[in-house]
């Protein structure tokens, strides 16, 4: 039961693997011993298939991802060498519905693969790129990503998802299991168990297709900013944004982060203290939700209203762009200045002012503490505020970053914060998290069920 034994299966059937050479592609897995050191790049289903029933018959772990940028990497814990499958070339834009705003893609498609195929056909839709338009699609959905828009809830925009368990079999969820009709993009659930959920942020399949919903760019949009200067206007800020944020009327992300983080994330010269959002919809609510915005800038007192429509600031005009689905060059920019030496964690909290606050301040003491470069921004998802952590470190020091974010996920589990993403270095930390035995017999049980062999249950 050898990788070699695996290549030569492979090469029988036309599959090659070869050595892996883009270290980039593993960004996220520092302190990790067990790299991949070989790839497979298959084209087709039937290959994906292949590759699946070889390595689950020779006990050689897999990890997957969906195209070369890395994001969604799943990387199960495996006992030995795992073999990375990295699904950049099933790149294929299969449908695009404008009717019902929806399409179906392969694995490797990237937000700007999808955003050039519908300028191509002369499409009006916004696609959430969130900071980078080199991700994946599917990675973002594989991953629970949030980004800027009102559809910034990539596993919630996603319908309809096609699998290759380990043993080979092709599983199409949702509609897509009915032999007949083409409701595949249009309707989430199907009948019976809905089961997409289980195959994200898990090594029980490799993806080969997935639907998602998009945005028809509305009539109006006016992003904002209001800059504040001081801790108390902050957090009443955020108790105001909560509010409009679950009551729809600021429809997408709204997002609150600290000067120093948006100067190391997106330039230019924000305040102490920064809440982005944007309206969005006919142009006279537009208007009137305006005016709502001014009242609640009145009653902060300490707030300033901005409109970014036309900004010129750096990351004014960044945020700016981000709401309406555009990437920023200021994130390749980031990722130059620190080498793509960073690892990430998402936490979830309520949207409340006062714990915003708390988490900003004290992720920051910690990471500085250690030595570590840091910038925290938080998001509002439905209903919790989710803070993104990212944690970057010089060359030779990754593990000081490892030690920061492993201290930043027991201190916040202990006050009730969980992690609800994170990159491969910290997902069993994460993971350890997570004891309710109910939870933890369900995931052994799919792993044993629907899992690959040599891989131990992969973290959340």
């Amino acid at each position: 039961m050898t990788i070699s034994t695996l290549e030569a299966k492979l090469k029988k059937s036309g599959v090659k693997v070869e050595a892996l050479t883009d270290a980039k592609i593993l960004r996220g897995t520092a302190g990790i011993s067990n790299l991949p050191k070989k790839v497979i790049r298959p084209k087709t289903v039937k290959e994906v298939q292949t590759i699946q029933k070889a390595a689950h018959a020779e006990g050689v772990a897999l990890w997957v991802a969906p195209n070369s940028s890395g994001n969604g990497l799943l990387a199960p814990e495996a006992t030995s060498e795992p073999v990375l499958v990295d699904l950049s070339a099933m790149r294929a834009v299969i449908a695009i519905d404008p009717n019902s705003a929806t399409v179906l893609v392969e694995p490797g498609v990237s937000h700007a693969d999808l955003s050039a195929a519908l300028k191509a056909k002369g499409h009006d839709f916004w696609v959430d790129s969130g900071r980078n338009d080199a991700e994946s699609i599917l990675g973002s959905i594989w991953d629970r990503s949030f980004g800027y828009t009102a559809y910034s809830d990539n596993l919630m925009m996603q319908c309809g998802l096609e699998v290759v368990t380990a043993d080979g079999t092709q599983v199409r969820t949702g509609m897509g299991a009915f032999p007949k009709g083409d409701c595949w993009q249009l309707f989430k659930l199907g009948f019976g168990p809905y089961v997409d959920g289980s195959f994200t942020q898990s090594g029980l399949g490799i993806p080969t297709k997935v639907g998602l919903w998009i945005s028809p760019a509305p009539p109006a949009y006016r992003p904002f900013a209001f800059r504040i200067d001081d801790e108390a206007t902050m957090t009443a800020a955020v108790e105001i944004m909560r509010d409009l944020r679950i009551n729809m009327v600021v429809p997408n992300t709204v997002v609150v982060i600290d000067g120093e983080s948006e100067q190391t994330l997106l330039g230019g010269a924000p305040a102490a203290w920064n809440v982005y959002g944007a309206l969005y919809g006919l142009p006279k609510n537009v208007e009137l939700l305006w005016g709502m915005l001014n009242g609640v800038a009145g009653k902060l007192g300490n707030a300033r209203l901005e409109d970014l429509t036309s900004a010129k600031e750096a990351s004014g005009a960044a945020r700016a762009a981000l709401m309406k689905g555009r990437p920023v060059a200021a994130w390749s920019q980031y990722e130059k200045s620190v080498g793509s030496r960073y690892l990430r964690l998402v936490f979830a909290m309520p949207i409340e002012g006062a714990q915003a606050l708390k988490f900003a301040k004290r992720t920051q003491e910690v990471a500085k503490a250690a030595g570590c470069g840091v910038a925290v921004e938080q998001g509002t998802s439905w209903r919790a505020l989710l803070g993104e952590v990212l944690l970057s470190y010089e060359e030779g020091q990754a593990q000081r970053a490892l030690d920061c974010g492993n201290a930043l996920i027991r201190e916040w589990a202990t006050q009730g914060i969980g992690v609800v993403r994170a990159d491969p270095a910290f997902r069993k930390a994460a993971m350890a998290t997570y004891s309710d035995a109910g939870f933890n017999k369900l995931q052994a049980m799919l792993t044993s069920a629907i899992g690959s062999t040599d891989v131990s249950r992969q973290a959340a």
